[in-house]
């Protein structure tokens, strides 16, 4: 069914809803709304009909097939006050787009409420007591009729503040002693290496795409030539193709879109964005530098992270530092030692063996305990899966492990 762009922002602005909380009432993405309302996007029937509901309207009138309802009972517009909202809010240690979720309005609307351009704006009362329940602050407060209370503002602060693991704070130390960056220019790079990450999986699935729509068409070609059944299934092929398809167009990296709006589909476990990673690994040949089929100090092994598989990078560093010693590992994957403690001197090649000892010293002894504890448990889980069966021709105390491999 077809979408009327400016007919579904009008009727959100009639209900009040900011697009985030239109968003979450259809059970869409805010970025897949985003681009229905640029008109970027192809709307699926089962999202318009979510949408409609959502706006208790028939699905005909945002494809504008109907006309739009007559605006009746408006509520009467008053005024804000723009210093008032803004002392408020910054009062409560809010920022502007965690006050316009908490009220239900838009960031937009907010920044429009607080501009210096004029002191006083007209807004709907259903605004004005969204905005003063989520400040908890009195409506006459934010009309301007009443002062609001002296209360220190709070100074903005430019910092992001975040607890790591000991394994993700370890990857930092691996890359500033392999290629010089500090955590802090690591992080300043972040959002640039995300984008081209973001943007190469999504050009990566248009070129599978492409190749499975040119698999298709020759399909058609086959069953229209042949009469085969399995011309009546490629159907299936298609409809996939128009899911990936509008995945890519809204940008939805992880598909989660796809599986949100298909009950068919919903537990399906691809991963797209974990793939591509994995891909570019094996191009650059980068086993040893990163590695996605290790637990020893693996990033996110313990807590999920984005849209990625468990990696550990650097591996090939770690294990010279360490020298093959478990212990010292440990020492550096648990934050009992940190690679920028080690002693110079103990970095060099001619020093493999004063490192390790020096890393191991510096184990805690519970850290030690506990993983020997952890690695006797696994051994004895897989003592059954490594001996061979007498009944095969081996003796029944032979590990059938590769050879090299010991704990």
């Amino acid at each position: 069914m077809a979408n009327e762009p400016h007919r579904l922002i009008e009727l959100r602005r009639r209900k009040q809803l900011s697009r985030q909380a239109l968003a979450r009432e259809a059970n869409v993405s805010e970025r897949q709304l985003a681009r229905i309302e640029t008109g970027h996007v192809r709307v699926r029937n089962s999202t318009l009909e979510r949408l409609a509901k959502a706006l208790r309207v028939a699905p005909e009138v945002i494809a504008g097939t109907q006309p739009l309802p007559e605006a009746h009972n408006e509520v009467p517009a008053l005024e804000i006050d723009a210093g008032n909202l803004k002392a408020l809010r910054k009062g409560k240690r809010l920022s502007r787009a965690a006050l316009a979720d908490k009220a239900g309005v838009s960031e937009r609307q907010l920044a429009r409420l607080e501009s210096p351009d004029s002191t006083r704006k007209a807004v709907r009362a259903t605004t004005i007591r969204r905005i003063a329940k989520a400040l908890d602050a009195d409506e006459k407060e934010l009309s301007g009729a009443s002062p609001v209370p002296s209360k220190p503002a709070p100074r903005e602060q430019g910092r992001v503040g975040f607890r790591v693991s000991t394994e993700l704070r370890l990857a930092f130390d691996l890359i500033r002693f392999r290629y010089g960056p500090t955590p802090r220019q690591v992080i300043e790079l972040a959002p640039l290496l995300f984008v081209l990450l973001a943007e190469g999986s999504l050009a990566w699935r248009k070129e599978r795409v492409a190749e499975i729509e040119r698999i298709t068409q020759r399909l058609h070609e086959l069953g229209n030539d042949s009469q085969l059944y399995f011309a009546h299934r490629v159907e299936y092929v298609e409809d996939g193709l128009e899911h990936e398809k509008g995945s890519i167009m809204n940008a939805d990296v992880l598909g989660d879109d796809v599986r949100r709006e298909n009950e068919d589909i919903a537990a399906c476990d691809a991963k797209p964005f974990a793939a591509y990673l994995r891909k570019m690994a094996d191009d650059l040949g980068a086993e040893g530098t990163v590695d996605f089929d290790r637990s020893d100090f693996a990033v996110g092994w313990f807590s999920p992270i984005w849209g990625a598989e468990p990696y550990a990078v650097c591996g090939d560093i770690l294990g010279e530092l360490t020298g093959g010693s478990k212990y010292a590992l440990w020492a550096l994957v648990h934050g009992d030692a940190q690679l920028s403690e080690i002693p110079e001197d103990l970095l060099k090649p001619e020093a493999k063996d004063d490192r390790v000892a020096w890393l191991e010293s510096k184990l805690s002894d519970d850290v030690r305990d506990r993983e020997d504890a952890a690695e006797a448990r696994a051994k004895e889980f897989l003592k059954p899966l490594l001996t061979i069966d007498p009944k095969e021709g081996g003796s029944d105390t032979q590990a059938a492990r590769p050879a090299g491999e010991s704990w």
